[in-house]
């Protein structure tokens, strides 16, 4: 695996062994970043169900201010403090170790608004639409929500809007806005 764009555009990243995690591949990666733009500079990004860390590291290297990776699996997070600290990128995040759904349940935003959430939960294991809820509950107006999904995996997002959608084989990005 290896940074797409960016600053740290090229650079490999180390990524579990096994059926631990399930990369965002290069390409959707790219297109991920190519759809969000510039919307990224500058932002607060939230890596939910991080595995590998590789979208939020793509975030830090096209110049989100700051990311946050949850992951529950500890080796997963392991790798993603070994790539954070091989990319000098240790002081713009952090990893939580934890339920993605506990974590949003609980997370004290303070000053710290985020501006992107990134969920790509297990396939099939209907974590979706209790990561939204969640994120529904936080009162966030103007964030972008991506959810990546198997093309076959149906959700309701109750309380955001559909506004973009794209299909990569048989993986989708979907982009979501609150709708109040």
């Amino acid at each position: 695996m290896r940074i797409i764009g960016g600053l740290h555009k090229g650079r490999k990243i180390k990524s579990t062994k096994g059926a631990v995690t399930r990369p965002t591949t290069d390409f959707v990666r790219e297109a991920l970043f190519n759809i969000i733009g510039n919307d990224v500079i500058e932002s607060c990004f939230l890596d939910i169900f991080a595995g590998t860390g590789a979208v939020g590291l793509e975030a830090l290297s096209r110049g989100a201010k700051n990311a946050i990776f949850v992951e529950k699996n500890a080796l997963a997070c392991s790798v993603i403090k070994q790539n954070l600290q091989q990319l000098d990128l240790t002081e713009k995040a952090l990893v939580i170790q934890n339920d993605a759904v506990t974590v949003l349940t609980n997370l004290d935003l303070g000053a710290n608004a985020f501006n992107i959430f990134f969920l790509d939960p297990p396939y099939y294991k209907n974590q979706i639409e209790v990561g939204l809820k969640a994120i529904r509950n936080l009162k966030m107006a103007n964030s972008i929500i991506v959810v990546q999904h198997p093309k076959d995996e149906s959700f309701s997002f109750k309380g955001f809007l559909c506004y973009k959608q794209k299909v990569y084989g048989k993986t989708v990005l979907t982009f979501l806005k609150r709708s109040d």
